[in-house]
């Protein structure tokens, strides 16, 4: 294939992603290599249009295709949500991209995929009336629940190193959420908050495949007789396999924004029973929403004003998930 494309070293990192930054403004640069990939691959020539959001290159092709172009260094990346696509078409009661070609243009992996078509939620959550919410959160957690419930065994080139990343987000947790600006107070509180759950986080006996993207930036839904319905996930390239609970985070955060009623609705749906929307499950969900590999307070928790609302990491834990085990019964009834 013609090298279009530059080479992007990726020895050193951030000089890496500073350069990869610089050079996405030069939008006719990927277009000229998008066309190049559609020639290439024999598919007729449509018009392109660039998706602002994201951190890879992504066009629309045309009303039906997409061309996604990832960096050099986002190799691992590729081949994840490679593996994903593959493995999810046609396993789920929603939509999912199908592959239609991948390859390489000088050492930048891309692919071609077909395009989803729905409303992001997102653009709707805000204004969505309430029983159309609780409609979305029931649905979320059946979706998260089929997607877990599927065999692993099957699903190539994704190794399970679950504990290794655990050890790795526990040992820089307090610098990265430094660097993200979150309050001393609470960063010095966040090793003993963990220390109580870490085995629990730690050591797993059956891995799930973990999307890490049920947010509502990568969720499409669709009008049917006056009521949103979810239709379509993309995204996979942050996929691993790992604990259950990490997927509930996106959710939590970004959707259930602390209403305790759409979170029991959810929580239910996924699998939950009342008995166990327990004081463990929510410090479990905050260990992880802190060991998040993307986590970001500042940005992720949706509740208004609620830095001024705690002063700890259990008034956290207690204002974004509150189970309590001696009245999730009677609490959530």
């Amino acid at each position: 294939m013609k090298s279009i494309l530059p080479p992007i070293d990726t020895i050193e990192k951030t000089d890496t992603f500073e350069k990869y930054e610089i050079l996405k403004s030069n939008i006719s640069l990927f277009e000229n290599a998008a066309k190049e990939i559609i020639s290439q691959n024999n598919f007729p020539e449509e018009h392109l249009i660039l998706f602002s959001e994201g951190t890879n290159i992504v066009f629309a092709h045309g009303q039906n295709q997409v061309i996604k172009l990832y960096p050099p260094f986002h190799q691992k990346q590729f081949e994840n949500e490679l593996a994903v696509i593959e493995f999810l078409q046609n396993k789920l009661s929603i939509r999912t991209p199908l592959l239609k070609a991948h390859g390489e243009m000088n050492q930048w992996p891309y692919m071609i995929m077909s395009q989803l078509h729905g409303t992001l939620l997102e653009t709707l959550w805000d204004k969505m009336e309430y029983d159309n919410k609780i409609i979305i959160m029931k649905e979320l957690g059946e979706l998260i629940r089929e997607v877990h419930s599927l065999p692993i065994n099957k699903l190539k080139n994704i190794n399970c190193q679950w504990n290794n990343f655990i050890e790795k987000q526990i040992l820089q947790c307090e610098e990265h959420h430094r660097s993200r600006k979150l309050s001393e107070q609470l960063i010095k509180q966040i090793p003993e908050y963990l220390k109580p759950i870490i085995n629990s986080i730690s050591h797993i006996e059956k891995p799930v495949l973990l999307t890490g993207e049920y947010t509502p930036m990568n969720i499409l839904v669709e009008k049917k007789s006056d009521t949103w319905h979810i239709s379509g996930l993309f995204d996979f390239g942050d996929c691993m396999l790992g604990l259950a609970e990490y997927d509930l985070l996106g959710p939590g955060a970004f959707l259930i924004q602390g209403d305790k009623n759409l979170l029991k609705e959810f929580l239910i749906a996924y699998g939950y029973s009342l008995n166990e929307l327990t004081s463990t499950l929510s410090h479990k969900l905050t260990a992880l929403m802190l060991l998040h590999q993307c986590s970001n307070l500042n940005i992720q928790i949706r509740i208004p004003d609620w830095k001024n609302k705690i002063s700890n990491l259990k008034e956290l834990e207690d204002l974004v998930w509150g189970m309590k085990e001696d009245s999730s019964i009677e609490k959530y009834r």
